[in-house]
């Protein structure tokens, strides 16, 4: 059996074969680990491909999920599959609790893509520009043709981590009033062409227990392949708040998040900047010697302050009042990207949610603004 060498040398010391039955395709998904005892700190060594091996196979995407047995506590990586072959590399936290896990290898028959409408298309439309941009990579500016009801693709995408897309017309316009419907196929439910299921142990052999005790998992069950939110049985009103007025680009998982609808104990401060800056001690309250006005400011930069989603440049906190804030979020990085604005705020930005927000159509961010995530990076960390 042919094996790719950068798996190294650990895999010569046990290896751990599966032959999984196929799923609704006509290949069966072989999985080899280099061993089945984990202690915090090791890196898993896997690679997995298909039978009958095809080198001409298309683009694929390979799912990992991995659970733990006693508690069923689920973490979930996803890996592009590339003529039919995906190596893996994935490093156990010191945090991660001992005990016995299944890794459960499901293969999607898709590759990455970004599926779009405009809502707000207009007759002579005929493709929409997009600006993509990675961390700590260059910036793409490409176009999108535009299909019947306002519908465009982007495909041909691999990236790790998470990229910002920001689209905008391809011809300028008085008023901008961009509406657009995002989604990424991979984040819905899918059933697998093929599965196949690893049992590990992490921690010492003594405290690892029996691995496969109790455990089953069925692929063809689509209630199991769609994603799950565990919440206490009392949700918490900041949760509902965000669901239903935290959009687009204001959702970057990035972000700090301070809660005013649960808490009360941003009512004992005097101001808002006083309080953020208790929170959130990055930030630091500087006086404009020209006007006397209080600003925020982050690594010597000044912080870009939205209201309710909304840019406002000329922010005064008498403007709103503590009483009247939901939630407040904090992003290192600006937020200023697309839509004609300049992105010139280094000092990153500060989300403010009022409790009844306005609803000001047209100059949302988030209607235009995106995060995609994309696939778990080869040294990506188990945590």
């Amino acid at each position: 059996m042919k094996r790719k060498n950068h798996i190294g040398s650990a895999l010569l010391c046990l290896m751990l074969v599966t032959r999984a039955l196929p799923g609704n395709g006509q290949d069966s998904l072989v999985t080899i680990l280099d061993k089945d005892q984990y202690v915090q700190g090791d890196s898993i060594l896997a690679e997995i491909y298909t039978e009958p091996y095809r080198k001409d196979a298309t683009a694929q995407t390979l799912h990992l999920w991995i659970d733990n047995i006693k508690t069923g506590q689920r973490w979930k990586f996803r890996y592009p599959f590339l003529k039919g072959r995906c190596s893996i590399a994935l490093k156990l936290d010191k945090d991660i609790p001992s005990g016995s896990y299944a890794l459960n290898f499901l293969l999607q028959d898709r590759f990455l893509q970004v599926n779009g409408t405009i809502r707000s298309e207009e007759k002579s439309d005929s493709s929409i520009n997009y600006l993509a941009k990675a961390r700590g990579k260059g910036v793409v500016i490409e176009s999108a043709p535009l299909y019947a009801g306002g519908q465009f693709r982007i495909e041909g995408l691999f990236f790790t981590d998470s990229v910002l897309f920001s689209f905008s017309p391809t011809r300028q316009k008085k008023s901008s009033k961009l509406r657009i419907e995002l989604e990424t196929p991979l984040d819905s439910a899918f059933t697998p062409v093929a599965a196949a299921t690893e049992f590990i142990r992490v921690g010492k052999a003594d405290e690892a227990g029996n691995a496969r005790q109790g455990y089953v998992f069925d692929p063809s069950d689509k209630r199991l392949l769609q994603e799950i939110t565990l919440r206490t049985k009392t949700k918490k009103k900041i949760d509902e708040y965000s669901e239903r007025n935290v959009s687009g680009l204001f959702s970057n998982e990035n972000a700090e998040t301070i809660d005013f609808l649960d808490s009360e104990e941003a009512q004992s401060f005097t101001d808002l900047f006083t309080y953020l800056t208790y929170k959130i001690p990055v930030l630091k309250q500087q006086t404009n010697p020209e006007n006397g006005q209080p600003f925020l400011s982050y690594r010597n930069e000044i912080v870009d302050i939205y209201v309710d989603e909304i840019l406002d440049t000329d922010f005064s906190q008498s403007r709103i009042s503590i009483q009247d804030i939901a939630l407040v979020k904090f992003y290192p990085q600006s937020l200023r990207v697309g839509g004609g604005i300049n992105d010139n705020g280094a000092g990153g930005s500060i989300a403010i949610y009022s409790r009844q927000p306005q609803d000001r159509k047209g100059n949302r961010l988030g209607n235009y603004t995106f995060y995609v995530n994309g696939y778990t990076a080869f040294s990506a960390v188990w945590k």
